[in-house]
């Protein structure tokens, strides 16, 4: 009886971190579009074609808001995955998790300052897009640490056993982001401040190279459903 209500205690602790969790990556989300306000014509003739180019100008804002959105939703995706493992807590996956989520609550202001630079005439400055960069490096650092410390052996919680394929490839997509703005970056601040961006077009594409074992994913699925 006692280790039941032991189990029970654990559970309810983790399911307060997930639910947290939760609420922070919904307010993130939410924070993305409430930034965006309608456009003004004040000082402009009331016609659909000022309106309409005052809706052109906002396009940089839709993207960023976008471009977002796909990501605090895959990385929200991803902490449901991780966390499907879980069966305890402990204070360094506390510590772990709220990482995660500082870089998650930082996207609304990473983004609105990427968005107002995104135009031609400030395309060139590499101070937004490195802002926003290493938001995003900070995210897919704080999952692939969080990754690590999981299926670390003897770890106090997560009872799980990984494959090591399995493990190594958790790892390579949690890097995949980071990996990619940095390289981004980094292409330009070296080479062109325009076409390094065109670089993040292969984040699918790296994530398509890494492929699982699915003898290797039932096994691991089969012991998810057995704890």
């Amino acid at each position: 009886m006692h280790d039941l209500l032991t189990e029970e205690r654990k559970r309810f602790q983790v399911d307060r971190l997930i639910l947290f969790s939760d609420a922070v990556f919904a307010i993130a989300i939410t924070l993305l579009i409430i930034e965006i306000h309608p456009p003004s014509l004040e000082g402009l003739p009331a016609t659909d074609s000022a309106f309409g180019e005052k809706m052109a100008e906002m396009i940089p804002e839709f993207i960023g808001f976008f471009m977002s959105f796909a990501l605090i939703g895959l990385y929200w995706s991803k902490h449901h995955a991780v966390f499907g493992y879980i069966t305890d807590y402990s204070p360094k996956l506390i510590f772990l998790n709220l990482v995660l989520l500082a870089a998650i609550v930082l996207m609304p202001f990473s983004t609105q300052v990427y968005s107002a630079y995104v135009s031609e005439k400030y395309v060139h400055l590499l101070g937004p897009f490195l802002i926003y960069s290493l938001n995003i490096i900070l995210c897919g650092l704080a999952n692939f640490w969080i990754w690590v410390y999981i299926t670390k052996p003897g770890n106090p919680v997560c009872k799980q056993v990984f494959p090591k394929r399995f493990v190594r490839n958790a790892k390579l997509r949690a890097l995949v982001l980071p990996f990619t703005f940095f390289i981004s970056f980094m292409a330009c601040w070296i080479f062109d401040a325009v076409w390094g961006r065109y670089l993040l077009m292969l984040i699918p594409f790296y994530f398509r190279l890494i492929k699982d074992d699915p003898k290797e994913k039932k096994e691991v699925r089969a012991g998810k459903a057995g704890k």
